[in-house]
């Protein structure tokens, strides 16, 4: 196959997008399962809630350190091999979770399903850029998030109720075992990629280079870390603040929080056309940046309506944007088909490296001095990023 991005679809493009897709939403449900349960995992464990984002955090710290080693494998041994044993990794170490029998060791065990899903999300977008032509990369790509919107979103409307009606413990396992399942749907249903397996292995040293001191990747990634660690904190603790704050009862904190990510679908569809119709970089990533950022004050009303408005803007902003963080790096000249997931892994490395924190900031402040500080620390760390993507070229 052409690795310059002049891919003939086949007829079986459309059954792989769809096996990627369901395991994107599964994998996206371990990312959030957690997130109702993070205070009474913490409590469980005897520890404080201040506490409870290192739940979060060490998932994310793994995320983030295995980006690139997830890249490099997928060069060497191709993407379905590295997706699907990132997949089933996540499965298992989800699924043992609950049984730690320490908060140490559940952290750990939560950081090597960190590992899992770091070797599953750029593999993945690079099995789909194999299959898509370059015209429809964005589009996909946009789909392949809206697909962890709808993981996410699942997780934060449902997990609540099933949490509340059996155990944190069962929530916990249930999204492993729905990943697992997917992970033998998608062994299957991706048999038929040999081809392009062949043609994304042996790259070599001088292009692996080329690709990580590419400043341009760089600019794109660095530009949106404050955004992804600010909806990441925002997204994992919206139902603890609907829920304690704005005096919610847990079936209307469930809707609110899982709508910050649901409604993150209409981003997802929306980035292709946009970046199709628009092609200016450096005008769709300051914009993106901006808006979402602006439409953090809305939490500050302290009201449900302000809550409401603000989840709707912040998932579509969110979504639009690191789509096309995705999308920008596999539409670029010089990184070249099989060089996609090893580009994709640099800029969704950066992005949790340089944000895997935020969530456990956003607790500290949150539980120490209100959620009013948290939100204002969001929006800073939101907007201190932007710079980078002043220097990004006007045209991808």
């Amino acid at each position: 196959m052409d690795t310059s991005g002049s891919i003939s679809e086949s007829a079986g493009s459309n059954g792989v997008l769809a096996s990627i897709l369901s395991a994107r939403v599964a994998y996206a449900l371990n990312w959030y399962t957690t997130a109702p349960a993070l205070i009474t995992i913490a409590a469980a464990y005897g520890v404080s809630s201040s506490l409870s984002g290192l739940i979060t955090s060490s998932f994310l710290l793994a995320v983030g350190i295995f980006q690139i080693p997830a890249g490099l494998l997928s060069s060497r041994y191709g993407s379905k091999r590295t997706a699907m044993n990132g997949l089933l990794i996540l499965s298992v170490f989800s699924i043992l979770t609950p049984f730690a029998p320490l908060y140490s060791v559940l952290i750990a065990f939560r950081f090597i399903a960190g590992i899992g899903a770091a070797l599953f999300f750029a593999p993945g977008v690079g099995v789909l850029s194999s299959f898509f032509t370059r015209d429809r990369r964005t589009s996909v790509i946009g789909y392949y998030n809206a697909a962890f919107d709808i993981g996410a979103g699942s997780a934060i409307l449902f997990w609540p109720y099933i949490i509340r009606v059996t155990s944190w413990q069962a929530g916990i396992i249930s999204g492993g075992l729905l990943s697992l399942l997917t992970y033998f749907v998608s062994v299957y249903t991706v048999r038929m990629e040999r081809a392009v397996e062949n043609s994304s292995m042996g790259i070599t040293l001088s292009e692996i280079a080329e690709v990580l001191r590419n400043r341009y990747v760089w600019f794109i990634a660095l530009g949106f870390v404050g955004v992804w660690g600010a909806f990441t904190a925002v997204s994992s603790y919206l139902y603890i603040y609907s829920v304690n704050v704005l005096k919610m009862d847990t079936l209307d904190a469930s809707i609110l929080s899982s709508l910050i990510l649901f409604i993150g679908l209409i981003g997802g569809v929306l980035s292709g056309p946009l970046h199709r119709s628009m092609r200016n970089s450096r005008r769709l990533m300051v914009a993106s940046v901006s808006l979402f950022t602006l439409s953090l004050l809305l939490f500050l009303s302290g009201t449900e309506a302000g809550a409401l408005a603000g989840s709707i803007l912040t998932g579509i902003l969110f979504t639009a944007g690191v789509s096309l963080t995705y999308a920008l790096p596999a539409h670029m000249p010089s990184i070249g088909l099989k060089n996609i997931p090893l580009a994709v892994s640099l800029v969704n490395g950066i992005q949790i490296m340089g944000g895997f924190w935020v969530p456990f900031a956003f607790s500290d402040i949150a539980f120490s001095y209100g959620f009013d500080y948290a939100w204002l620390a969001m929006i800073v760390i939101s907007a201190v990023f932007l710079p980078f993507y002043l220097a990004l070229p006007q045209n991808s």
